[in-house]
């Protein structure tokens, strides 16, 4: 739309030239070979200003004016510089400003530059000698004319542009009103899902263990198999409820942080040392490097959940007798915490999308781990709401290192 009101603006631009030049050409032609009893018409120009012709000059082919006349006979010398050495062989025309110096006119109507439209052509003197006739129009008022009607054409456009922009959002805006209500929507019943499927769950786990202290003795092997698998699928949809729960009241902004200052040194070991039975289990050399003291500011909990995270999942990913590393750093600007561990590697297209929710690398190996891609989504929400950053380096078959960096400003 936009488009073709400029191209209607220049069509109409075009044509008011165009309209224009043919109009004011033809009545110089007119004047040009107007005659009276055989020779050259001379109009009467004293007293017409400038609503009519501006000049009128029959000359030799040396420049000598014969016959002239002029709207304003102060202009002489001016207007004879517009045809300074022009000596036409037929019909011609131009365009051509005409630089007066202001009060020239001693305040007559037209004091100002002006743009002379004028036309030449050979002719027959009385005597047989070649000379020239030279007619000229000011056609000043068509170049007002015309640049009034661009910047109408302007503002008409800025208008246009204006109001199409402002119904652009409005229709936009109303637009997202059903997808925002639909996200709100799928928000809230997550989140209450989540919320009711959290009792369920949690009878589901008591009542498993009370069922393996009063019968555990008496339970056959393959029972007792059954009851395991049990009780960790339990475990498993117990972590992904809350993890869900979590998710939805972080996308409604309703979750707080605490932000208080801690030395995360102690805080650290401690819960490092929560994943040595794991680790042990299998045989992973679990180690971390860290200063004597280092004191941040930080949700206390948000940070274990931070951690907690990224040592899950190191060793879920790391095989048997492999090896995990933490390590603490402070910069002047900056305090990191890195896991680095020997596991399997994430190739180099999916790195961006691990922390996207659900997504998970080895999906058939994530199941088997009780994995359900949200982890990251939270190491993701935790390290922004701190506003810190997450990156991830890894190597097929060697391992990967996460990265968080939190500002030391307070």
């Amino acid at each position: 739309m936009i488009l073709f009101l400029v191209l209607f603006s220049m069509i109409v631009s075009v044509f008011f030239v165009g309209m224009a030049y043919r109009e004011q050409r033809q009545t110089i032609r007119n004047t040009l070979y107007a005659t009276e009893n055989g020779k050259p018409l001379i109009p009467d120009l004293t007293n017409s200003g400038n609503e009519e012709l501006y000049f009128y000059y029959l000359t030799t082919t040396e420049g000598n004016v014969l016959e002239s006349s002029e709207a304003f006979t102060s202009d002489f010398s001016y207007n004879l510089e517009t045809i300074e050495k022009w000596q036409p062989q037929k019909d011609e025309f131009h365009l051509k400003w005409l630089s007066i110096p202001h009060n020239h006119h001693e305040g007559k109507k037209g004091d100002r530059d002006k743009l002379l439209f004028i036309g030449a052509r050979p002719t027959i003197l009385g005597d047989g000698q070649n000379g020239f006739i030279y007619v000229a129009k000011d056609v000043t008022f068509y170049v007002e004319v015309f640049q009034n009607l661009l910047v109408v054409l302007i503002c008409i456009l800025v208008l246009f542009c204006m109001i199409a922009v402002w119904l652009s959002l409005s229709m936009s805006k109303k637009a997202m009103i059903p997808i925002q209500h639909s996200y709100r929507q799928q928000q809230q019943f997550l989140a209450d899902v989540s919320h009711e499927l959290r009792t369920p769950l949690s009878i589901m786990n008591t009542s498993i263990d009370v069922i393996e202290m009063e019968n555990g003795n008496d339970f056959t092997p393959m029972t007792k198999e059954v009851v395991i698998d049990m009780k960790e699928e339990v475990e498993r949809m117990s972590r992904m409820v809350q993890h869900l729960l979590l998710l939805a009241r972080s996308d409604s902004g309703s979750v707080q942080f605490e932000m208080v200052l801690f030395d995360v040194v102690p805080r650290i070991r401690q819960w490092v040392q929560a994943f040595d039975a794991i680790a042990k289990q299998k045989e992973i050399v679990l180690d971390i490097h860290v200063p004597n003291a280092l004191v941040v500011k930080g949700d206390l909990e948000r940070i274990k959940q931070l951690v907690y995270i990224l040592l899950d999942n190191a060793i879920k990913y790391t095989p048997v007798k492999g090896r995990v590393d933490l390590f603490v750093t402070q910069q002047s600007k900056y305090w990191s915490i890195s896991v680095q561990d020997s596991g399997v590697g994430i190739p180099v297209d999916e790195r961006q999308r691990i922390f996207d929710r659900f997504y998970r690398v080895e999906k058939h190996r994530s199941r088997e781990e009780g994995s359900a891609g949200l982890g990251l989504s939270i190491a993701k929400w935790i390290v922004e709401a701190h506003q810190g950053t997450i990156e991830v380096e890894s190597v097929i078959n060697q391992g990967s290192t996460f990265t968080v960096k939190f500002s030391n400003e307070d």
